[in-house]
């Protein structure tokens, strides 16, 4: 197709013409895509494409994606509750709409999935890491989500204090959702001989933990941990603690029936155990 040479928009600093932007439509790239090619965010993006519609420009890739119904999360089943944690985990108030972040793309495709959610999540580059994310935005989704987050008594991930969910819920669902965002996995030395032994340490506030605490040991048969006081990069935070045995334990438990997880960390954490029995010597 010919378009006129005269069409065209500076983003960046960067001249983009109307067969230039058509090109790129017509290879199929999304609004998200183009924006992380031109090092934009999606918003600045989507302006430009109405910019280029408005000036007569054909758009291929406008509104291709029919918004699908609504899906509204059952929590009392083991992928309603793990995605609720997902949220709780991730999820963040921004204007009308919520923000998911995360660094494993993984996270972002199952909310959107779960819940039907129509915005396409995008890679943001930063000094500290890159880091996928998901506007939601779009009315009927922001609904379904507010819904689901105020019914469990959800408070922003900055507050103070956060709780438990307080709504009816498949419990290891959600752990196993908050244990894979919110943990760390390493080695401690244990014992007079300090023999290496796996360690599981999972962060949250007092009063989340504190349920947390109750919520794995009445699953696992294991007694309850005292929480601990611990300063990350981030600040001071409260910490549940697992190493040797207790480990294995709460691993077996998250995972015993399947569900819905992360392959990667199921992965990670089932083999750490194998890894640190390697660094024992034999006696």
């Amino acid at each position: 197709m010919v378009l006129s040479s005269d069409i065209s928009f500076i983003v960046k600093n960067r001249t983009i013409t109307a067969s230039e932007w058509f090109s790129w439509r017509e290879r199929g790239m999304s609004n998200a895509e183009v924006a992380t090619m031109l090092g934009v965010s999606p918003s600045m993006a989507r302006i430009v494409a109405r910019k280029f519609r408005e000036a007569g420009v054909p758009d291929p890739q406008y509104r291709k994606r029919k918004p699908g119904p609504v899906k509204i999360l059952d929590t009392t089943t083991d992928a309603g509750a793990y995605v609720l944690g997902i949220l709780w985990g991730t999820a963040s108030a921004s204007g009308e709409g919520y923000w998911v972040r995360h660094r494993d793309k993984w996270y972002i495709d199952v909310v959107r999935e779960y819940l039907g959610v129509t915005a396409e999540g995008y890679e943001c580059y930063s000094r500290t890491g890159n880091q996928w994310r998901l506007k939601i935005t779009r009315a009927a989704d922001v609904a379904a989500v507010r819904g689901l987050l105020e019914h469990n008594g959800w408070t922003p991930r900055k507050a103070p204090e956060r709780s438990y969910p307080s709504g009816n819920i498949d419990d290891r669902g959600f752990v196993r959702a908050w244990v894979e965002l919110h943990s760390s996995a390493d080695v401690a030395r244990t014992g007079r001989k300090r023999m290496p032994t796996p360690r599981l340490r999972v962060y949250g506030s007092f009063p989340m933990l504190e349920e947390m605490n109750r919520v794995i040991a009445v699953g696992t048969g294991l007694l309850q941990r005292k929480l601990q006081l611990v300063t990350t990069g981030t600040g001071e935070t409260w910490c549940l603690c697992y190493t040797g045995g207790s480990f294995r334990a709460v691993v077996e438990w998250l995972y015993a029936e399947g569900g819905l997880y992360n392959p990667t960390v199921r992965e990670r954490f089932e083999n750490f155990a194998l890894s640190v029995n390697r660094l024992r010597k034999p006696t």
